[in-house]
């Protein structure tokens, strides 16, 4: 849900070289959370950069940009050179779903959704006793 641009909302740096298509699964995971977005024209090559300015901008202290090959999701109280999450925007559909819905949960204060290729190995339980 794109709103103006006074309302609280994750801003996302959007660039002239960055098509909009490419942010469509990150946007519904957003939005399942129920949480408002809003899209900012940048200019500035650096993508860790652009999505802490975007962070800054943010009511909701969140902010998206994306580079060449990975959508970053920063956070306004962390140094703007350390992202939270980096996603290459190469991955399947429900790992970019994903990483909206962790950008949502950011701003709600839930914990984040894992990957469930994250948990195939279980060190404890495949130890032998």
């Amino acid at each position: 849900m794109n709103i103006p641009n006074d309302a609280p909302a994750i801003v996302i740096s959007l660039t002239s070289s960055t098509p909009e298509a490419i942010w469509h699964q990150v946007l519904l995971g957003i939005e399942e959370e129920g949480i408002p977005w809003q899209w900012q024209q940048d200019d500035d090559a650096d993508a860790v950069q652009r999505a802490w300015q975007a962070a800054t901008r943010s009511p909701l202290l969140v902010g998206l940009a994306c580079s060449a090959d990975e959508i970053i999701v920063h956070f306004r109280n962390l140094p703007p050179a350390s992202p939270l999450f980096r996603q290459a925007w190469g991955q399947d559909k429900d790992q970019l779903r994903q990483l909206g819905n962790n950008a949502a949960r950011l701003v709600k204060g839930l914990p984040f959704k894992l990957s469930p290729k994250s948990h195939s190995h279980n060190p404890i339980k495949d130890r032998e006793i």
